[in-house]
């Protein structure tokens, strides 16, 4: 009987050795430390709330595509955020125009005075959409958080036309037109843009906005006869614009 027993012992023993080694292990063992088919998300507050917010900003801004003069304007923003998405935007740019290299050769050297488009200010209003909200880590350790956004806009450009091209009539040929006097002529202006917004606190950022603002203008209006009509053309300058804003 004692024999018996033993023997009974020694089975069930062999028995749990071979099924902890045929056997495979629990599910829940085999998938700690791994996440095959699952999808994992860390959901955290936004680090910065704009819904019902306004934000002011002003920004520097360089028109791009200009072939003969350099526009520097300075540009001033009002937006008011219906939600974390949807924002109504108000802006409005003045500056000035420096003529580059080029222009001043072909006027000295070669006696050529070009029409060019100088454009002394840009005003206008629309909708922004903010549909990128994210993150990035710089290698500091500190955490930047950005919106990426895009606009659409109506308003007008106002074209500062100084008629350097035109001469003054000669004396013995008074019956020719004056020099038209220096004036500015605004025209509707349909803009799109993008940017991003990085923010350094919950009420102050910075910024950046690539925008193209399209108009159609009378070429008349730079010539040395502006009351003689001669058919439109489209023009458009393409800015670049950078600054901050702060959160109201």
């Amino acid at each position: 009987m004692e024999m018996g027993k033993r023997n009974l012992l020694k089975m069930a023993m062999t028995l749990v050795v071979i099924a902890a080694v045929v056997l495979p292990p629990s599910p829940a063992r085999s998938e700690i430390g791994r996440f095959d088919g699952y999808e994992i998300r860390v959901i955290r507050p936004r680090f910065m709330a704009k819904r019902n917010r306004i934000e002011l900003g002003g920004e520097g801004t360089l028109i791009m595509n200009q072939s003969f003069i350099y526009t520097l304007m300075m540009t001033g923003l009002l937006d008011y955020h219906f939600s974390e998405m949807i924002a109504l935007e108000f802006d409005a740019s003045y500056g000035f125009s420096i003529d580059k290299d080029d222009k001043r050769i072909l006027q000295d050297e070669f006696q050529i005075n070009t029409q060019i488009l100088r454009t002394e200010y840009i005003f206008g209003g629309g909708i922004m959409w903010t549909p990128i909200y994210g993150k990035t880590q710089l290698p500091s350790g500190n955490v930047v958080y950005f919106d990426s956004f895009v606009t659409g806009q109506v308003g007008l450009t106002g074209i500062k036309y100084t008629y350097e091209q035109c001469l003054a009539p000669p004396p013995d040929h008074p019956e020719l037109p004056d020099k038209p006097p220096p004036s500015t002529k605004a025209y509707p202006t349909f803009n799109v843009g993008f940017g991003q917004k990085y923010f350094v606190s919950q009420d102050f950022g910075f910024r950046w906005d690539v925008r193209d603002y399209l108009f159609q203008y009378e070429k008349g209006d730079g010539s040395c006869t502006p009351d003689v009509k001669v058919g439109s053309d489209v023009h458009n300058n393409i800015t670049l614009q950078l600054g901050a804003s702060t959160f109201f």
